[in-house]
């Protein structure tokens, strides 16, 4: 039975005067002018980060300026560089420019830069440049280690994160490393994990016509990856897993790795020495990777080493089932209730098992599901940019970071 109500105790004041509509006004943050320093803006995970913060911030107080230091423009840097509202290609310099990059400094304060974030790659030389130049703000991003470090570059690192204001790692994992091995101050050290344009990266069909061009048979299954064609990325281990899967499909298979690099004519010949010539695809770089992501049936991580992958995450968004070695953060990204997707790395035998079975579970829809939800809520652009922009204004930590 529902209680009757109480009579009301308040009695309502009478008004005299007009009531008043007060408009509350967001509060206007400062221009903040943002230079990035980049070894190459050619392609990968690293790179396309650095060109989405700028599309994200585009029309906000924050204006986005780069600096690549390799003399190049790069396929990325063509596609982007007016997003930018300065994109500068430096001249490279060897020898002393590294203990007195002056040029450098001289290009940062081109750009009028009140922080300056440098990337893996330009730490030593870009943070020293930066102090060069007066800059008040460094911020700098570890995004991956491929091997443990000589000591000499651990030294060089030290001297960076001194002059560095803010160490950026983008996992857990990574935050280790640098707190122990590199032995960066760890109340310097601040985890923003990588993320992805979630609207960008969809389900959803490829393109009509995109089988007919890579000639792909109607009812093959594709297996691959999006990434640059280079050792770290193993994807010789893809193609020997290629080679195990003949005969074990119900459905004829080929292998797309869209990007490039310095291995591709290495993994062609592989190819063919194997005998999956024919199956595999090598459609080189593209401005646009949601179309190939959705062209998949698998996504296949076969690298030796990684930060946090980008290219995971994309995936990941656009509902491909991935199968993944267990390096860098990758096991973290797909998540404990997905496991089985993960496999040790430098064994295509077992990368091949877990293809086989994703190919034929009645649950791969379900792990496309899964996983496109999990980036959605973890790996979505829009926390990621907000965390940063919070680091350049010298602003507390987000609910979305991880502090010491």
């Amino acid at each position: 039975m529902v209680p009757a109500a109480r009579p009301s105790l308040i009695i309502p004041l009478q008004r005299t005067e007009p009531k008043t509509e007060v408009e509350v006004r967001p509060v206007e943050q400062p221009t903040i002018h943002v230079t990035h320093v980049v070894f190459d803006f050619d392609g990968g995970g690293l790179e396309s980060l650095v060109a989405a913060m700028a599309v994200r911030f585009q029309g906000t107080p924050v204006e986005v300026s780069l600096i690549t230091l390799s003399g190049r423009v790069g396929h990325l840097g063509a596609a982007m560089r007016e997003r930018f509202a300065q994109f500068i290609v430096a001249r490279p310099a060897r020898g002393v420019s590294m203990l007195l990059p002056i040029g450098l400094a001289e290009d940062i304060r081109r750009t009028r830069a009140d922080v300056v974030h440098v990337h893996s790659g330009s730490w030593y030389k870009g943070a020293k440049a930066a102090r060069l130049a007066g800059v008040r703000r460094v911020v700098y991003t570890e995004h991956g280690r491929e091997h443990d470090d000589p000591w000499l570059q651990r030294w060089l690192d030290r001297r960076a994160a001194a002059g560095t204001d803010v160490v950026v790692a983008v996992s857990t994992r990574l935050r280790d490393y640098l707190a122990s091995a590199v032995r960066v101050d760890a109340a310097k050290i601040r985890v923003v994990h990588n993320a992805v344009d979630t609207a960008l990266f969809a389900p959803g069909a490829a393109p009509q016509g995109l089988r007919s061009e890579l000639r792909l048979a109607p009812d093959a299954w594709v297996i691959g990856s999006v990434g640059r064609l280079e050792a770290v990325k193993a994807y010789e281990h893809l193609i020997e897993a290629a080679a195990a899967l003949r005969g074990r499909l119900d459905r004829p298979f080929a292998v797309v790795i869209c990007g490039d690099g310095s291995q591709r004519e290495a993994l062609k010949a592989q190819a063919e020495r194997l005998g999956v010539g024919d199956l595999l695809r090598l459609p080189g770089w593209t401005d646009q990777p949601a179309q190939f992501y959705q062209l998949l049936d698998v996504f296949v991580l076969s690298s030796r080493s990684e930060g946090e992958s980008v290219s995971l995450m994309e995936a990941m968004a656009c509902g491909i089932p991935p199968v993944v070695t267990d390096v860098g953060a990758n096991a973290e990204i797909v998540g404990p209730d997905l496991r089985s997707q993960v496999v040790p790395a430098a064994r295509p035998d077992l990368l091949a098992d877990a293809i086989t079975a994703t190919l034929g579970s009645s649950g791969r829809a379900a792990i496309g599901s899964a996983v496109r939800r999990r980036a959605a809520l973890h790996y979505d652009l829009g926390a990621m940019v907000a965390e940063y922009e919070r680091l350049y204004r010298g602003e507390p930590a987000g609910a979305g970071a991880e502090v010491p």
